[in-house]
This record gives C-alpha cells, sequence and structure tokens, in this order.
C-alpha cells in the first residue's frame, strides 16, 4: 500500500511535467522502477527491460492527457504528424529488438549518456527565432526528413525508456518550429511510441515474468496504475502553466530536472557495482 502511495505521487509530478515539458515522464519513472524492482529482488539483467516497459505503459495516460489539453490550444503540427508518427512507429520497433538483445549496463549508459546531451543543448545552444514570436510561420520540412526524424526519435527513446520529448522538442525547435508548438506534438506523438513500447515490453517479457508478481511481461502493474491514474489527472495543469512561462524559463526546468535525474543514474550504475 505505501509502495502504490508512493507511486500517485510520483503520477502527480510526471504529469505536470508531462503538460509542462512535452515529455511522458520516463526520466523519472525509470530509475524510480530500476530501484523499485532491485530492491524486490529481480534479477540485475531484467531490471532496466522492467523499467523501460513499465515507463512507456505509464506515458500513454500522461501523453495522451497532455497532448488532449494542447489540442485545444490548436498547438499541435497536425501537418507534420502523420510523417512523424511513421517514422516513430518503424524506429521504435527497431529499436526494442536491439534493447532486449543489449546488456542493462550498456543502457543505463546510453541513458545518461543522451540525457547528458539534452541538457547540453538546453542551457547553451543559441535561442530559436521561433521561440521569441508566439504567431511565426511554421517553416515547411520535406516529408522524408520527417518520417527519417521521427525514425531517429523512435529508435533512441526505445533506449531509454521516454516519450522522446527530450528529443522531438530539440529537433523541431532546430528546423525552425516554435517551441510551444514543439511541446504540443512532442505530447501527441509520445502516445503512439508509448503504446508501441508497451506492447513490445509484453511480447519480449511474456515468458520471464508471472503475472502472480504483479508483472505483465515487462510491464509493473503497481505503477502502471498508481502512476498512470494521478499522471492524468495533473497532466492538464501541467499545460496551463506551459501557456504562462516564458520559454527560456521552460527550458531551465526541464535543464535542471534532467540533472538530478542523470544524478540519480549514475549513483544507481555505481551502487550496483557494474562499473
Amino acid at each position: 500500500m505505501e509502495m502504490l502511495l508512493i507511486f500517485l505521487l510520483i503520477g502527480c509530478v510526471t504529469g505536470v511535467l508531462a503538460g509542462l515539458l512535452g515529455i511522458g515522464g520516463g526520466t523519472i519513472i525509470v530509475p524510480i522502477i530500476i530501484y523499485t524492482v532491485t530492491q524486490q529482488g529481480m534479477p540485475y539483467e531484467l531490471t532496466m527491460k522492467i523499467a523501460l516497459a513499465t515507463s512507456f505503459s505509464v506515458i500513454i495516460f500522461s501523453t495522451a492527457s497532455s497532448a488532449y489539453s494542447h489540442s485545444k490550444h490548436k498547438a499541435i503540427l497536425w501537418n507534420e504528424f502523420p510523417y512523424l508518427s511513421v517514422g516513430t512507429i518503424i524506429g521504435v520497433f527497431l529499436g526494442s529488438y536491439f534493447v532486449h538483445k543489449t546488456s542493462d549496463i550498456i543502457l543505463q549508459v546510453i541513458f545518461c549518456l543522451f540525457m547528458g546531451y539534452t541538457i547540453y543543448t538546453l542551457l547553451f545552444s543559441k535561442k530559436n527565432e521561433a521561440d521569441r514570436i508566439e504567431n511565426v510561420d511554421d517553416p515547411v520540412i520535406t516529408k522524408p526528413w520527417l518520417s527519417g526524424g521521427g525514425v531517429f526519435i523512435g529508435f533512441i527513446s526505445s533506449f531509454i525508456g521516454i516519450a522522446g520529448g527530450a528529443i522531438t522538442v530539440p529537433l523541431l525547435s532546430t528546423w525552425g518550429f516554435n517551441t510551444r508548438k514543439c511541446i504540443a506534438t512532442s505530447s501527441m506523438l509520445g502516445v503512439v511510441l508509448a503504446t508501441i513500447g508497451a506492447i513490445s515490453g509484453i511480447i519480449y517479457g511474456w515468458n520471464k515474468t508471472e503475472i502472480t508478481d504483479y508483472y505483465l511481461g515487462f510491464i509493473y502493474l503497481p505503477a502502471f496504475v498508481g502512476i498512470g491514474i494521478t499522471s492524468v489527472l495533473f497532466a492538464p495543469l501541467g499545460v496551463k502553466f506551459s501557456y504562462k512561462l516564458p520559454v527560456k524559463v521552460i527550458r531551465q526546468i526541464f535543464a535542471v530536472f534532467l540533472i538530478l535525474v542523470v544524478s540519480k543514474m549514475i549513483h544507481l550504475i555505481i551502487s550496483s557495482g557494474s562499473i
């Protein structure tokens, strides 16, 4: 019961971040699930895979709630979304295959390296002109580039258990889209990405965990239920914040949040004795 309450609280934080930053909260969920299942004696070689699958299952709820709220502001890039989503689906399937062939320590190191790169781009990249002009015209990006970008988003996200916001937002911003539109579109894309990732986690983990131990494949059900419920309720609050705060502040909040997550992840890797 105590663990379920903790998951409900985590869901509140995850929901706000989903709406505010266009992420599903995987960068919070992954380290927490790793710690939880490790304490339960789950074999180390399965912990990261469980964390990734569980993260994706929860992200379906947080990103769907966030995307619905963003759609009311007409901020989702619907013309570009179909091509991004097709590419993302391909990327997730490819990435999921390699994830389940890769050791946990490598997956965790990849997670930390990517988060470090994202922090750098948020804090030190030049401010995009689209951030300063709320109604700037959307740039024209060719269909192959959009689909290729989707493949990249899906492939990388499958290795680190996130909804792709940490990749989608910087990528679309680099192409010249307004940051708030990037966040909104990232939320919608996260629904697609997380659904495929969760299904893959069930399939690949079907014979490796037991439903009697509260697992559905690699999905840890108490976290799925607890975090999922409150993340849906709190995502609209994060969306409201995203339209009130300056873009610069949103970027800084995102960067600080990732620094805390990476620090915790590095601690988990070191304490595991794997390096």
